[in-house]
């Protein structure tokens, strides 16, 4: 199976809410950072947390759609667009009710042994709150 066949299929389990299949190719040391937020979280049952403990309760209906793969070999790519309704907090502001629509990239870093070791998540977070009516749009 190519590092890509295993983000869609993590990217896949997400959207069902899966989460044992979701880390399933998740190294027990791996590391995870979602870039915008400055957050890193390690191995699977902390990136479990942070799955539902912030986009899955701010969003339960949160799924990666239209998503692209790019295989690198031990590295792959995926650019994809992140959908949901805010009927959840995120951190702590309370939701919105308002729609998220907004391009994703995540890339994936994989061990000779096929278990993921690295990932990083990279999105534009003015965008994200300028969708939830959390600030207003820039100038220009």
């Amino acid at each position: 199976m190519s590092s890509t066949d295993q983000h869609r299929r993590a990217h896949e389990a997400f959207n069902e809410r899966d989460w044992a299949r979701t880390v399933e190719d998740l190294a027990a040391d791996a590391e995870y950072t979602d870039v915008p937020r400055g957050v890193t979280v390690k191995g699977p049952a902390e990136f479990i947390d942070y799955l539902q403990g912030g986009w899955t309760t701010a969003f339960s209906d949160a799924a990666v759609t239209n998503a692209r793969y790019i295989d690198g070999g031990d590295t792959s790519v995926a650019l994809f667009l992140a959908t949901g309704t805010n009927d959840g907090s995120l951190g702590p502001m309370p939701a919105t009710g308002r729609a998220l629509s907004a391009q994703f990239c995540e890339v994936m870093t994989f061990d000779a042994a096929g278990k993921i070791v690295r990932g990083e998540l990279f999105y534009d977070q003015v965008t994200l709150l300028v969708q939830l009516g959390r600030m207003p749009p820039p100038a220009g």
